[in-house]
């Protein structure tokens, strides 16, 4: 395990992103961008009622008009479930029930979109309207109308321990909380579009997703087709946070281009895009602390409800604070989830972390404000350091056997480099909370509970502290993997399946495979898109690009980085153990002989006669050869942030004045990429906790600010330009070189500090 620091080559430089020349001069090509020969464009007849059963529908009408190729109703769909990745979406393509306004009914191609839009009207459907609701609470009832076949609500996703009667004996405080969290948008800068193209029996499809091979999957499971018949070209998104997975709209592209027998593209407006795919859940928290006087925490319970719309089918929404406030001695967490009439909701960045997360974080600051204490203590007190127990149940559900018995079922050449599991293996809060309150002068301009440190009028300002906890990826549902191939000019290309939305994935995992082979970055080319040449990966989601993919991609490039040297010390070191040599800038030269003349470039290796072979080394492939550690069990990313807010009391107008933000991510691998994560998830949190929310008509439950001109969403202008960014680099021992997950704390730490604690 390489846990110490140490210097690097590559890791740790900001170098810049692979596509940013393409990003500047508009040339990147996205969905929207993509056509094939001899395409057909497809539009989507979409419910007008929240719930609704065809009881007949005519499509002859649209059938007649010039022009148009096809359409496609739910008497031409296999009539399987398909589920998206982390139960986003679980229910047929079309089968005749619209669950919510806007939902897919039916679709037309036709040679040109306005030709498809105009036959869109004229198909002719009588619905049969179902009852309907949409709200949670009454969804939840035993007379509730029935949206699915499964029932409304999940059985509850509990995490317990302890003894809860135990912890409210001890605690000499209470506080309860009865929270709700409005929906928050998407709101992609970029629309989605989907090409499919049948060639026989075999189906390409080209579309903006950050979980390529989850969509491969859900076509697999959809149409009953094997895996192999199905290829996927994910495109970079404009921007995701969980959106463009995989989503139906794909998948009905997919049978409109088999039933014309030609290639087709659907794309989405932007109405569409906000108002039919998929949204934040509409979320409620209602729970209880309890701390000792000197601000110990005895006991955690929260019972927290989240709205699923018509298709999802969640339970549990990651919920990591649990582990990151699991000093508390007794606990019980429970996730219902309930289906609505309302659209269908899921994954949005920070899942879980960012709302019940931050329900927990302004109980803690009540329990703190009882006791009176400072909230950055309390934190610090109460919040997990590497070495404690970990709360969150996934993994242990899925072992076989117990704790001990599943460790030692394990070969032992396998988990000899394990950490400890269910303890977390490194980070935490105390640095960069300490840290933090130090370079913000927190100490300065904290005045204490519900009073401003600045008045001006009617202009109060005040600070505000918050923390978040999220996964370092996740094992459930399949290995990520990558494949690293060097090629014989010396140059070498890794092959893995992640989304592109922004984050920089493609430049931290070439830089990643750069320092482990040895190689200048500018060598590394990355494909991380098709499915056919890139191996089985969740993509970009759950935290795990970095932490996952990141090892899967190091592991593969030290496979192929041994196979170079062991060419290399048979052909040109009279077979020296490879441990004796090393790889600088791209030669191969004695390990304790830096400076030799006896360097060997990649190029010279892989084109030398092999002794063994009477040839050359077309190329080299690298893989794992080993499963990666169940991550979920001992690796946590965490983030700090502290944020000063001015609220004109008068009219209600709030504005962030200044913010800074201590990120543990371990290992920073490229901190120009991680500090736009930071920021970028700052932003996003901001606009939630202030303003940002989808408005329900209270009829239809039809989403009525479905732009980005209605639907408020925070500026640049609106955020401080100065921000900080620090990061607190606790290599971890199984990530790529000391690496964690970065994508999802920053969202949840902003959710508590950008309110402010001004605020009784």
């Amino acid at each position: 395990m390489e846990v110490a620091k140490r210097s690097f080559d590559v890791i740790g430089k900001g170098v810049h992103v692979k596509d940013a020349r393409e990003k500047v001069t508009g040339s990147l090509k996205y969905a929207v961008d993509m056509t094939v020969q001899n395409m057909a464009h497809g539009k989507i007849l979409r419910c007008p009622h929240p719930h609704a059963k065809i009881a007949r529908i005519d499509t002859r009408k649209a059938e007649e008009l010039p022009g148009v190729l096809g359409v496609l109703t739910h008497e031409d769909v296999p009539q399987n479930d398909w589920e998206s990745a982390w139960f986003n979406y679980r229910g047929k393509v079309l089968d005749g029930i619209g669950r919510f306004v806007g939902d897919d009914v039916a679709a037309v191609a036709a040679v040109s979109s306005d030709i498809a839009e105009k036959a869109v009207e004229l198909i002719e459907v009588e619905y049969e309207p179902l009852p309907h609701v949409f709200d949670m609470e009454l969804a939840r009832r035993q007379d509730a109308p029935t949206i699915r076949v499964e029932g409304n609500e999940r059985p509850p996703y509990a995490v317990k321990w302890g003894d809860l009667q135990k912890g409210e004996e001890e605690a000499e405080i209470i506080v309860d909380c009865d929270i709700s969290y409005m929906s928050q948008q998407y709101a992609p800068l970029g629309r989605n579009a989907c090409i499919a193209e049948w060639m026989s029996d075999r189906v390409t499809v080209w579309t903006s997703s950050q979980t390529p091979s989850e969509l491969r999957d859900g076509i697999h499971e959809a149409l009953g087709i094997p895996l192999s018949k199905i290829r996927v070209m994910a495109l970079p998104c404009g921007s995701s946070f969980g959106q463009w997975w995989s989503n139906n709209f794909m998948l009905i592209t997919v049978l409109l281009a088999k039933k014309i027998r030609q290639p087709a593209k659907i794309e989405l407006t932007n109405e569409e895009c906000m108002s039919t795919v998929k949204r934040r859940h509409l979320e409620r928290t209602r729970g209880r602390m309890g701390c000792t006087r000197d601000g110990r925490i005895t006991l955690a319970e929260f019972d927290h409800l989240i709205d699923n719309g018509g298709y999802g089918f969640k339970d549990d929404v990651g919920f990591f604070c649990v582990d990151m406030w699991g000093k508390a001695k007794n606990g019980n967490y429970a996730i219902h989830g309930i289906n609505t009439n309302l659209l269908t909701a899921g994954c949005m960045r920070g899942v879980g972390d960012c709302t019940l997360g931050a329900s927990v974080e302004r109980v803690a600051d009540r329990l703190a404000e009882k006791v009176g204490m400072d909230p950055v203590e309390f934190r610090i007190l109460n919040q997990i350091t590497a070495g404690d127990e970990l709360r969150m149940q996934h993994s242990r559900d899925n072992m076989k056997g117990n704790r001990d018995a599943y460790i030692e079922g394990i070969p032992p050449h396998l988990r000899k480099d394990w950490p400890e599991l269910f303890c977390l293996s490194s980070g935490g809060t105390r640095a960069i909370l300490e840290r933090g309150a130090s370079a913000f002068r927190w100490k300065d301009r904290w005045k204490g509970w519900a009073v401003p440190h600045a008045v001006d009028g009617s202009l109060h300002r005040g600070v505000g502290v918050g923390t978040g906890a999220h996964v370092c990826g996740v094992e459930f549902e399949g290995s990520s993997s990558a494949v690293v191939r060097i090629n014989p000019d010396g140059s070498a290309k890794v092959h893995c399946s992640v989304g592109r939305q922004g984050q920089g994935s493609e430049t931290t995992q070439s830089q990643v495979a750069a320092e482990e082979l040895g190689l200048p970055f500018e060598m590394i080319e990355i494909e991380t898109g098709d499915t056919d040449s890139c191996p089985w990966n969740h993509g970009s989601l759950a935290s795990s690009t970095m932490y996952r993919t990141g090892w899967a991609t190091r592991a593969a490039a030290n496979d192929a980085r041994r196979q170079l040297l062991e060419i290399a010390s048979r052909e040109f070191f009279d077979n020296a153990d490879i441990d004796e040599l090393d790889i600088t800038d791209g030669e191969v030269h004695p390990r304790a002989e830096p400076k030799s003349n006896r360097r060997y470039s990649f190029r010279e290796v892989l084109n030398e006669l092999r002794s063994e072979t009477l040839g050359q080394t077309s190329s080299i492939t690298g893989r794992p050869s080993v499963p990666m550690p169940p991550s979920t069990t001992f690796a946590r990313q965490f983030g700090a942030q502290f944020a000063e807010v001015e609220v004109d009391i008068e009219t209600g107008q709030v504005k962030i004045i200044d913010f800074l933000a201590v990120q543990d991510s371990g290992t920073v691998v490229n901190p120009q990429v991680l500090k736009n994560q930071v920021i970028g998830g700052a932003i996003c949190g901001s606009g939630f906790a202030l303003y940002e929310h989808l408005v329900f008509d209270g009829e239809t439950g039809a989403i009525k600010n479905a732009n980005l001109l209605d639907y408020k969403l925070l500026r640049c202008a609106d955020f401080p330009w100065q921000a900080e960014v620090l990061f607190e680099e606790a290599p971890d021992p199984v990530g790529p070189f000391g690496a964690r997950g970065a994508g999802e704390s920053p969202i949840a730490a902003t959710m508590q500090s950008a309110s402010g604690l001004i605020f009784p």
